[in-house]
């Protein structure tokens, strides 16, 4: 027989109780009233369970609620992070692409291929890698209980390391009161006396002497650009100031200078094994002690290795890494700046006519310095060009010229774009390298192409893709 549903039973049950013999008292009465109430106020068994499982899944959807919100919110947290280092790529993206329109606009027959550029960003093992620093030459990390002063361009670029004290400027000259588009970077080639500018700048360069130039020069020129260690602002800097010299004393003099032959072991305990090792592929397991023993290698006649033939060949256009005076030639030095950027120079052999120039360009006085130059002094001066050390065969010379051609073509095409050189003057400076590189001076392209240095800028410069 089935049962039936309790919700009919209850009368039955009701009254069946109140038809027995009911006790004459009244406090019985009232228990047996009470249990009456108490029996239809309990919850039937099979409604008591199916209240459990709801309960149960209550709490079975609430637990699940608080566990997908808290991995949401890591999701969440990780996507933040991921649009931030693409928001910083971002920023960085247009100024790749203005340099890349840079290197087709105004290099006709460059080998750069922009559909070619691999999109990556360089791991830390590399950027260290490629850091160079004047001293150690490593990198230092950014300490912000040691660093008070703001944060630097190259800082940046490159979070985690701080711009060594050789690129900073003393705070005499007021650098953070610079009145808009007045804003200067000084651009320091290598060995084109750029320690002796940037001394007198007020950059804490190889400062043996250094005597603060008059003018609004030193004081509008707040940041510097020298090899890989880039510090301008791209943003706020309306001109940018080239040292530059010829670029065959620029060569020998790299070539001397960066040539640790004299004391190897002093060299390594000074610069690092990593740049001990970048000088002994050209100097020491090559036979290259003077810039002659180059250019005889460049020779049909040679009887070295290819191996050391190819190296003399990268020493002399930069496109490989055994000096950083070498490397970080005036291609990479235009090629790293941006596009379209005003820039202003100073010749190294013009050098008090040009300082003039550049300073009645900024609003300033005309004759700053006067032709006895008193107060700009030599620093930094190359001890080892003396003598045998510059001394470079007329066969050599002609096979060095050829080889620093796009070199040559850089250089004249700084001078070229400099707003405070007049034509006369961009001649002149051609013509002086006319003297000793006359094909090269008048040639308008060369037989190599001029060197793909797109992972040179990605690496040095932080230039990402």
């Amino acid at each position: 027989m089935c049962r039936k549903d309790n919700h009919e039973r209850r009368p039955f049950l009701i009254n069946s109780w109140q038809g027995s013999s009911a006790p004459t008292s009244a406090l019985a009465q009232q228990m047996k009233m009470h249990a009456i109430e108490s029996k239809k106020r309990r919850l039937p068994f099979h409604q008591l369970g199916r209240s459990i499982k709801k309960n149960i899944v209550v709490v079975v959807f609430t637990c699940l609620f608080f566990v997908c919100l808290k991995i949401g919110y890591q999701i969440g947290t990780n996507l933040v992070g991921d649009d931030e280092d693409r928001s910083r790529s971002a920023l960085r993206q247009p100024q790749l692409l203005r340099q890349q329109t840079h290197h087709h606009e105004n290099r006709e027959h460059s080998s750069r291929n922009q559909t070619q550029i691999v999109s990556r960003q360089p791991q830390r093992s590399e950027l260290t890698q490629q850091m160079h620093h004047h001293g150690n030459g490593k990198p230092s990390p950014r300490n912000q209980t040691q660093v008070s002063r703001p944060v630097h361009p190259y800082e940046k670029i490159w979070p985690g390391l701080i711009v060594p004290d050789y690129m900073l400027k003393d705070p005499q000259y007021g650098i953070e009161s610079v009145p808009a588009g007045k804003k200067a970077c000084f651009v320091h080639v290598g060995k084109t006396a750029g320690s002796t500018v940037g001394c007198s700048l007020g950059f804490n360069l190889h400062c043996t002497s250094k005597v603060q130039a008059p003018g609004v020069l030193p004081h509008y020129t707040t940041n510097m650009f020298h090899a890989q260690m880039y510090d301008c602002d791209d943003e706020t800097t309306t001109f940018f100031i080239f040292v530059v010299r010829h670029p065959l004393d620029r060569w020998i003099s790299a070539f001397n200078y960066d040539n640790p032959s004299r004391d190897w072991e002093g060299f390594r305990q000074q610069f690092g094994e990593k740049h001990f090792k970048f000088r002994s592929q050209l100097y020491a397991e090559c036979p290259f002690n003077t810039i002659n023993d180059v250019g005889e290698a460049l020779s049909a006649e040679s009887n070295v290795t290819n191996v050391c033939k190819s190296r003399a060949e990268a020493s002399i256009d930069g496109t490989e890494h055994f000096g950083c005076h070498h490397y970080f030639n005036y291609q990479f030095h235009l090629e790293a700046i941006p596009q379209n950027a005003t820039i202003m120079t100073l010749r190294t052999e013009h050098l008090i006519e040009d300082w003039n120039s550049v300073e009645y360009n900024l609003g300033g006085g005309k004759e700053v310095l006067g032709q006895g130059n008193n107060i700009i002094a030599h620093n930094n001066v190359n001890k080892a060009s003396d003598g045998k050390l510059k001394y470079l065969s007329e066969q050599s010379q002609r096979k060095v010229c050829e080889k620093l051609c796009n070199e040559i073509q850089t250089y004249k095409k700084i001078l070229q774009l400099s707003i405070n050189l007049s034509e006369k003057q961009v001649q002149e400076s051609v013509d002086e390298v006319m003297n000793s590189c006359p094909i090269e001076a008048l040639a308008t392209t060369c037989n190599d192409p001029i060197p793909n240095i797109t992972d040179k800028l990605i690496y040095s410069r932080g230039y990402m893709a």
